[in-house]
């Protein structure tokens, strides 16, 4: 669900000198910070946000979608059989349980009986492992072309996830720099938010996003998914009109204001030290 995307960014170094204009133009370089910010904080813009990445699908899969997301407790194992494995272990560790505590959707590590399976492997071997875990069709094989990483989640007849995998190829990441934008993109994204779009940001769904890391609007749109308004199959008109609903909760108990704070509570960006 990753594809290949460049790493951007800017910065701006400010001298110490000429206190009173550099004040003002300093107010000024912040101004679109600002409203950046109160633009995704706005329904309008979560309303949108979260059509496109939970009712929206990559490589063509648009037709008759119905929203998604797990009703059952996710049981992870941790598939580790290339790298730094016990770093790895431990940082899938810490990101599952940070979305488990955004979403209140119980994930536990185990060692048998899995529905979410997250393979640490190499490059060379992720078609073997797509093969045997997702399938060969078309859009597996656009995957494994175009992206990084991949993830594939199945549903029941009620369009609850009953199944996913993810497949994570450690040197390749590694080498790109985007080792830990795969553990964390992936997982957030077979939570039912699986499509990327550069329409929302700023977000780890977006490819032209520098994010690495859960951003307040992503925060968002994970309580949005596990709220009680929305349910499994709906489709898009249904989800539109109980969004409201779900924001106006979540704009009275401070999670849109304090997003960008919440979002970073026991989270592995915390753990990293960034």
């Amino acid at each position: 669900m990753i594809p290949w995307r460049p790493l951007t960014g800017l910065a701006i170094r400010h001298g110490t000198r000429c206190r009173g204009l550099c004040l003002w133009l300093a107010s000024l370089l912040c101004l679109p910070t600002a409203l950046a910010a109160e633009r995704w904080q706005s329904d309008d813009y979560l309303t949108q946000s979260f059509l496109e990445i939970a009712m929206k699908r990559e490589y063509g899969h648009e037709q008759h979608v119905r929203f998604s997301r797990w009703q059952s407790p996710i049981r992870l194992k941790l598939i580790n059989e290339y790298g730094d494995k016990p770093l790895q272990a431990e940082v899938v560790k810490v990101q599952s349980q940070h979305l488990a505590r955004i979403t209140g959707q119980p994930i536990k590590l185990v060692e048998t009986n899995p529905n979410l399976t997250l393979i640490m492997t190499q490059r060379k071997q992720m078609a073997n492992w797509a093969g045997r875990t997702i399938g060969k069709d078309g859009s597996v094989k656009i995957a494994l072309k175009e992206g990084i990483c991949l993830a594939n989640f199945a549903t029941n007849a009620h369009f609850e996830i009953t199944r996913a995998t993810i497949i994570i190829p450690v040197d390749y990441s590694r080498d790109k720099g985007r080792f830990l934008d795969c553990v964390v993109e992936e997982l957030t994204q077979v939570m039912g938010l699986p499509n990327d779009s550069d329409k929302v940001f700023p977000s780890i769904f977006n490819d032209r996003s520098v994010d690495s890391f859960p951003t307040g609007l992503d925060y968002v749109l994970l309580k949005l998914a596990y709220h009680p308004a929305l349910q499994a199959g709906m489709n898009a008109d249904e989800v539109r009109s109980a969004l409201p609903i779900a924001l106006k909760a979540l704009r009275a108990n401070g999670d849109i204001a304090q997003a960008n704070q919440r979002v970073q509570i026991e989270s592995l960006k915390r753990w990293a030290g960034l």
